[in-house]
């Protein structure tokens, strides 16, 4: 199993013990968003913004998108 899977796999199983309805559990989801956005900054961001963008309609890759009217 490729290391990526691995770790994957990991951070589903510490997310699936999380209660997001508790105090703990908000703070727990907290630091593992800290500690991405640590290693990686902006990731987060990019993220939301690729949501947000799908929510309105946009296509999920270039290769779907729309093409300029010549």
């Amino acid at each position: 199993m490729p290391a990526e899977d691995r770790i994957a796999a990991r951070l589903l199983e510490a997310l699936a013990g999380l209660d997001l309805t508790s105090a703990d559990g908000r703070a727990g989801i907290h630091t593992l968003l800290s500690e991405i956005e640590r290693a990686c900054p902006g990731v987060l961001l990019q993220q939301a913004a690729r949501m947000e963008l799908r929510a309105i309609g946009w296509p999920r890759s270039s290769s779907e998108a729309p093409r300029a009217e010549r």
